[in-house]
């Protein structure tokens, strides 16, 4: 039976700069950082895989990133939109949201739209990381009811 979730995945073009993105924008600590070779191969079903893991983690949520050298992935959509097939977003909770917002902004983050009150108490922006990938900062203030499951409407 599922618990819960782990972690999330990148797969990364230049891992020093996406760990220095996590660790110095968003306040990661790099906590496992690993060469992995024929396990990872018998793995993906790729013979002669060799990758570089490393966990970013913050509180309990960690971004796994890996860095193949064999096999050489594609390169990032710089054009990749919420609306695209696939990992769409990674999500942070955040305190003093406009606080964090202007932390972003100072360090030339590039957001894709404006920070707005989705509803009531809840702040949202979209922004990107290292390598394209979409991150969300949300704030849910005090007093806002976050639903714990959603049921489907019956038709």
């Amino acid at each position: 039976m599922f618990t819960r979730a782990d972690h999330v995945a990148l797969s990364v073009r230049d891992m020093e700069k996406v760990i220095a993105f996590y660790r110095d924008v968003i306040g990661m600590e790099k906590v496992f950082d690993r060469e992995f070779g024929e396990e990872m191969g018998r793995l993906i079903g790729v013979r002669g895989t060799r990758v570089r893991i490393v966990h970013m983690k913050l509180q309990d949520s960690v971004v796994e990133l890996f860095d193949y050298s064999h096999p050489k992935g594609r390169a990032p959509r710089p054009d990749a939109q919420q609306s695209d097939y696939g990992l769409i977003h990674i999500g942070f909770m955040v305190e003093d949201f406009w606080g964090t917002y202007q932390h972003l902004v100072d360090r030339g983050v590039e957001f894709l739209g404006e920070p707005i009150e989705i509803r009531t108490n809840v702040f949202v922006a979209y922004f990107r990381g290292a390598e394209y990938e979409v991150c969300e900062i949300r704030e849910i203030v005090a007093g806002e009811v976050v639903p714990t499951t959603q049921v489907p409407a019956k038709e």
